[in-house]
């Protein structure tokens, strides 16, 4: 690959000695005379090495660099100051200014030469690293982003800066459980791509209207959506938006039901509650919860009719100021013996 020099310097002869030295090691070369043109030179090219004298008409050496070295643009450039000038306090001041490295004129072409190559050598490895840094952080922003969409933000934010999740009591949450009717069945008769694209198109629905109303998408299975809302983020209204969700997400498939070519109806149970949530496994990390509050959710839904939204009484307790439900029906739950459920009619606020 071609690479290039600026050469800044307004003395003829070592324009062409220093122009004839990078030319026969196939170095394309740009000469400026004075610092001022070597600035305006730079905004049109980006050379990989700059040989800088510093006894020039106008701004010297010196300031050259240090303009050189507050521009975002060029400032990685390396530098070499090629002077008559031979003292130590000009060799150091070279340095401080931003040089790589000092030649004194009069100077040995192999000299200049050898220098110019570490140097050059120098910044690629350098552009090489930084590209690589660049990548790195690409991709663990990439793994960063995926932990957090597969566990709740603030979790998967937890365990990327200490590397572990403790499992926390939650008192006051709200659960919901949807399942597709007959889907498992009706799905044996559709081709493997029909029946991920309709779970997708669904439950992608079912993840914008749980983030809508700050509810938190555990898990699915199968056909079945797990969702709360007062996890891992305590919320006084989980109860109203696991509830305003719930019947959103029925809503919506009922909408899709009159224009979609498979129609898919769904039950759906709430119970509120205290659980426990944590991140279990280690190879393949899930935030779970875990519970009473979570098998009754699934006990409401069970019972549900399709397009239902079944309620226990626990949740009907939080929300019969604020919806309206159909009266009460008792039923036995396994483990827990009879219960009253109420099943939400709609969502329209009781109006005093």
């Amino acid at each position: 690959m071609e690479q290039s020099v600026l050469i800044v310097e307004d003395s003829v002869f070592n324009q062409e000695l220093l122009t004839k030295i990078l030319a026969k090691h196939n170095c394309k070369v740009f000469v400026a005379v004075s610092g001022e043109e070597a600035i305006e030179l730079l905004t049109q090219i980006l050379p990989d090495l700059i040989l800088l004298d510093i006894v020039l008409p106008g701004m010297d050496g010196y300031g050259i660099c240090k303009c050189l070295k507050q521009d975002d643009r060029i400032c990685d450039i390396p530098v070499i100051f090629i002077s008559a000038l031979d003292s130590t306090k000009d060799k150091v001041e070279g340095f401080e200014a931003g040089g790589v490295d000092y030649i004194t004129k009069p100077f040995e072409p192999a000299e200049v030469m050898a220098r110019i190559r570490i140097h050059m050598r120098l910044h690629h490895l350098q552009q090489e690293l930084e590209e690589k840094n660049q990548q790195l952080d690409a991709e663990k922003q990439k793994s960063e982003d995926l932990l957090c969409n597969v566990l709740p933000k603030s979790v998967g934010l937890d365990l990327l800066k200490t590397g572990e999740c403790h499992p926390q009591l939650f008192t006051d949450t709200t659960v919901c459980f949807t399942d597709i009717i007959d889907f498992t069945s009706a799905s044996s008769k559709l081709a493997p791509e029909v029946i991920i694209h309709e779970l997708n198109e669904i439950f992608t629905a079912f993840d914008r209207i749980s983030l809508k109303f700050d509810c938190e998408r555990m898990k699915t299975i199968g056909d079945a959506y797990l969702f709360v809302c007062g996890v891992p983020e305590s919320n006084s209204d989980h109860a109203e938006n696991v509830a305003r969700a719930a019947f959103e997400m029925v809503d919506f498939l009922k909408n899709r039901n009159l224009k979609a070519k498979h129609n898919w109806q769904l039950r759906v149970g709430m119970h509120s509650g205290p659980l426990v949530g944590g991140v279990v496994g280690t190879e393949k990390y899930l935030y779970d919860i875990f519970g009473d509050t979570v098998n009754i959710a699934a006990r409401m839904e069970e019972m549900a009719q399709p397009m239902q939204v079944n309620v226990s009484s626990r949740s009907y307790e939080l929300l019969k100021d604020k919806f309206v439900f159909s009266n009460a029906e008792t039923v036995e739950i396994k483990g827990k013996g009879r219960e009253k459920i109420y099943s939400l009619i709609n969502m329209e606020l009781v109006r005093e």
